[in-house]
């Protein structure tokens, strides 16, 4: 994966004019400012190296053909991160089992807590384990968007606008999606949790 460039403001607003353009130079200038971020978006939404950099190929891909159609206001980061979220989505969808990150990988906090724990307390360790591994088969029952929605927020750190912003969406829809999504990872993981034995 190539490094980002660094891009002014002003020189991403020229960049994005001349690829609108059709100057295959200045689209390869975003490409290369916008990849990195993109395909780390990408990866904690499918949780795999080969997928993520498949889809963020497709994302650029749609970026390149959509461009022209675009307003001279356009937000390219933003609208590269829509794009990427619905890439994201419809590969989701088009598949039967989900695969995902283990949550010490997608939460740098969950993480340490996890290491730290497991330095002192072999039991404590094990319990966050099987905690870990409860929430990771939860997420894989969830349908899609809420999956989405949920690790737009959880993991991502994404505003409730942004996420709007992201899926297309009104804010008040996203509030919704966002409030169902939770009332649903806790059905399920209460359910589940009663089912396990111990």
């Amino acid at each position: 994966m190539s490094g980002s460039v660094a891009l002014s403001a002003v020189d991403e607003i020229r960049c994005v004019a001349r690829a609108k353009a059709g100057d295959e130079e200045a689209f390869a200038l975003l490409y290369q400012k916008y990849e990195r971020t993109i395909y780390q978006f990408v990866y904690r939404m499918v949780g795999n190296a080969d997928d993520a950099s498949d889809l963020t190929q497709e994302c650029f891909i749609r970026a390149y053909k959509a461009l022209p159609q675009t307003t001279d206001d356009l937000n390219i980061g933003a609208w590269l991160r829509r794009i990427a979220a619905n890439v994201c989505l419809d590969a989701l969808r088009r598949r039967n089992r989900l695969r995902w990150l283990r949550l010490d990988q997608l939460s740098p906090w969950q993480g340490s807590a996890a290491r730290s724990a497991g330095t002192g307390d072999p039991e404590r360790a094990l319990l966050q384990t099987e905690t870990q591994d409860l929430v990771e088969r939860i997420l894989q029952r969830l349908q899609p968007r809420y999956r989405a929605v949920l690790i737009l927020r959880e993991y991502e750190g994404y505003s409730i606008d942004e996420i709007a912003d992201l899926l297309g969406t009104s804010r008040s829809a996203a509030k919704s999606l966002l409030f169902r999504a939770r009332e649903e990872f806790r059905r399920l993981y209460h359910d589940m949790e009663a089912s396990t034995p111990g």
